[in-house]
């Protein structure tokens, strides 16, 4: 049984397909676990091994398949031109090991709280990540990666269940008082004046005489987010082409320029760029300099709520290592 072990870990839907990894600070409790880590997948090709137990938690178990399978889109990352048995791969194995038991102590605690994700829910966190890609260039990440569709899901779907852990236990019991917004906004934002930025919906589309039609529409009163679900090719498409705000300077001149040329509420021309045609529409518009606090409250308040989750997750997360029955099977070495 291991108990008590100290890890930092990021909960986002695809944090597990980081690949900066690095061994130089590994802490000493990653130290004392390298000798429960598997020194490379060679031994891999032995069926029955492959269906031992790595961790148990309680009645969760993650085999030695699930585990390799997990680790391999950070191998092949990390590997490059370094052999299998490199020290550094071992730290990093030895690293995600760390990570996977904290994982596998949240979704317990999703057991035990009776929580688990939709099919809606699991498409939906799918297509917030296939968003950036094309079909092909999807394709050739996994083919790079060494990550085989199914797999995929099944991280996609454990990091939204361990996100809805987190929301329940912790994001729900932090309140933000009014004092902490106007101590956050007087350390953060008076400090630092805001260049100007327009919050932007667009519509991408590759063909110009596509577009042309498009904003003649437009122009007769169809709905610009309508029409952006179901031409645009740009990645906020399904969010109706909302872009959020884009600050001066974050676009090159041809684009930056027919934006904020433009007036709140306004429908820009087709504009051409080498991503294809697009129509700009700016939905409202927010100065240079110094915001005022009754503009910033609600971003304020996720700001100093998220820093809250992060300070309490670690002591959190310590309660529930003692709270179930975790284990290592140092046989499978």
């Amino acid at each position: 049984m291991i108990h008590g072990l100290k890890i930092k870990g990021e909960f986002n839907v695809i944090v597990w397909m980081e690949m900066a990894i690095t061994h130089r600070h590994v802490v000493h409790q990653v130290v004392a676990l390298c000798c429960l880590v598997l020194c490379g997948c060679s031994g891999g090709t032995d069926q029955a091994l492959q269906t031992r137990e790595v961790i148990r938690v309680d009645d969760l178990v993650l085999t030695l398949r699930q585990f390799n399978d997990f680790f391999e889109p950070v191998r092949m990352g990390y590997l490059g031109e370094a052999a299998p048995d490199d020290e550094g791969l071992r730290a990093a194995r030895a690293r995600f090991l760390l990570e996977q038991l904290d994982e596998m102590v949240i979704l317990r605690r999703a057991q035990e709280l009776g929580l688990g994700v939709t099919p809606e829910e699991l498409e939906a966190g799918l297509n917030e990540f296939k968003r950036d890609y094309d079909e092909n260039s999807l394709h050739d990440m996994f083919m790079r990666q060494a990550i085989s569709p199914e797999t995929w899901k099944e991280r996609t779907r454990r990091q939204l269940l361990v996100q809805k852990v987190v929301d329940r236990d912790l994001g729900a019991t932090m309140v933000v008082s009014p004092e902490e917004i106007e101590q956050y906004y007087n350390a953060h934002y008076r400090q630092v004046p805001q260049t100007e930025a327009a919050r932007v919906q667009q519509v991408l589309v590759a063909d110009k005489l596509l577009a042309d039609k498009l904003l003649k529409r437009l122009a007769q009163g169809e709905d610009f987010a309508e029409l952006a679900r179901r031409y645009s090719t740009a990645p906020e498409a399904d969010r109706g082409g909302d872009m959020g705000y884009i600050a001066r300077g974050e676009l090159p001149e041809s684009l930056e320029s027919p934006i904020f040329d433009l007036t709140p509420g306004a429908v820009s021309r087709v504009v051409h760029s080498p991503y294809g045609y697009h129509i700009f529409k700016v939905i409202e518009k927010r100065p240079a300099g110094i915001p005022g606090l009754e503009g910033c409250v609600d971003k304020i308040r996720e700001q100093v709520k998220k820093a809250k989750i992060e300070a309490a997750y670690g002591p959190w997360l310590a309660k529930l290592r003692v709270r179930y029955h975790v284990t290592v099977n140092k046989e499978i070495i």
